[in-house]
């Protein structure tokens, strides 16, 4: 187990669930750190429970202003930051072409507004800093293409955050690496979090999501998992491996799409947008010199 005194640490959705284990799993291994959630009073709880010394802030990622304050909060108080989970998620669900428009919006505003928003605020921070840092960012089993029936907006939010992270991943300085955490089903505090009004529970019913959380995979090996990878810089951490026949059937399906429609051959990279840029930037350059 990597020791990880001295290293200070920030964890979104860190009231319940994975965010909790996560945080806990750092602090067990000496790591100071900063605890955000939107529930304050399962935050405090929480805090109080792993104990020495944690620092916490209520905070709801999908506001920019309030991810920027707990930023801010982790350079006064701790000096920066080494490793950032932006684990912060809710799920809705219900048909798709009966969701509501709140819906969607609060579990997009969350899902990947508020992981954009903790990756882009953080990100900078340990870019800035000589000695860099880790991002981590929790996706879902439903990244690779898992179909989840009744979770088409969580599920899209899932694929988007997969896609945000991949870009980023090319993007950060080489001092800075990002890792995505892709789980399945872990037992959480999915009933607990706070929710709008009018926007229901899966399944409908707290009797459902209990009996959901009664056969999910403990947290504890998830969040272990996760520190494990991110300190490593894995870009994919996995935890689930019935996920990966989602993944076969995606990639074959992609495969297989292409080897009828559209075969490579020596003409396909004329059209590739990376190489494409390459070029127009090099005679552009030389337009400016000449």
């Amino acid at each position: 187990m990597t020791d990880l005194s001295g290293k200070r640490a920030v964890v979104t959705g860190a009231a319940s669930g994975i965010g909790r284990a996560i945080a806990a799993e750092l602090a067990g291994r000496g790591a100071q750190v900063l605890l955000a959630d939107v529930n304050q009073p399962l935050l405090g709880e929480t805090a109080a429970q792993i104990g020495g010394g944690v620092l916490w802030q209520v905070c709801d990622v999908s506001d920019h202003a309030a991810v920027e304050a707990l930023a801010e909060r982790a350079r006064s108080e701790m000096g920066g930051a080494d490793l950032v989970f932006a684990n912060a998620g809710v799920i809705a669900s219900g048909p798709l072409l009966k969701m509501k428009p709140a819906e969607v919006d609060w579990i997009l505003g969350v899902n990947l507004r508020g992981a954009w928003s903790t990756l882009a605020v953080f990100g900078t921070m340990l870019a800035e800093q000589i000695e860099g840092g880790r991002l981590c960012v929790t996706g879902s089993e439903h990244s690779f293409g898992l179909q989840h029936a009744g979770a088409g907006i969580y599920t899209a939010s899932k694929h988007a955050v997969l896609g945000l992270a991949d870009v980023l991943r090319a993007e950060l300085p080489t001092n800075v690496s990002i890792s995505v955490l892709c789980p399945g089903l872990v037992a959480s505090g999915l009933g607990q979090g706070r929710r709008p009004e009018g926007i229901a529970l899966p399944g409908g019913n707290p009797e459902f999501v209990a009996a959901m959380q009664a056969r999910a995979m403990s947290a504890g090996p998830v969040a272990r998992a996760t520190v494990e990878g991110t300190i490593k810089g894995e870009f994919l951490i996995v935890t689930h491996p019935h996920a990966v026949k989602a993944a076969e059937r995606r990639h074959a399906e992609v495969a297989a799409a292409f080897a009828a429609q559209a075969p490579y051959s020596g003409e396909a990279e004329r059209y590739s947008v990376p190489r494409i840029m390459a070029e127009v930037s090099a005679e552009l350059k030389a337009k400016r010199s000449s």
